[in-house]
């Protein structure tokens, strides 16, 4: 099993988002227990786990995020293109936070089935994506009020 450069970064920033109170080896235990559950529950057994983390990311990443304007006292969010660290780090927020609010008994199963939601396409991350895609698309006819600077 080889990792691209990619996945070893994202493995890396995963594994640092799941730190609390400075315990690395209770955040690295469970990573780890995320690649054997998705080693044996994934139903394509072709897929590496390492694989279905990464694409699952590459589905949550947005591509545009909201900057707020403000024009004689009304405010409107319109779209901005933010790089690659940032769309990663905003992926990582929403899988971390609709991991939280899952109804599984322990954080394990709770990340391994949102990060198979997450490379099906499902799950409340895509829906964080969706939402902020219809907002972008509802201030549409205010984009000549954006200004890059």
């Amino acid at each position: 099993m080889r990792m691209t450069q990619q996945e070893c970064i994202f493995l890396n920033k995963l594994l640092t988002s799941l730190i609390k109170k400075g315990k690395k080896d209770s955040a690295l235990k469970i990573v780890l227990l995320v690649l054997k559950n998705l080693k044996t529950n994934n139903k394509i057994k072709d897929i590496s786990p390492l694989n279905i983390i990464y694409t699952g990311l590459k589905n949550v990443r947005p591509l545009l995020h909201i900057q707020k304007v403000r024009k004689s006292s009304k405010v409107f969010y319109l779209p901005k293109i933010i790089s690659t660290e940032k769309k990663m780090k905003i992926a990582l927020q929403w899988i971390i936070k609709s991991v939280n609010s899952r109804k599984e008994n322990n954080l394990e199963d709770r990340l391994s089935n949102e990060f198979l939601d997450c490379y099906n396409r499902k799950g409340l991350s895509i829906g964080k994506k969706r939402s902020l895609y219809e907002t972008i698309a509802s201030n549409r006819p205010f984009l000549n009020l954006l200004v890059y600077k």
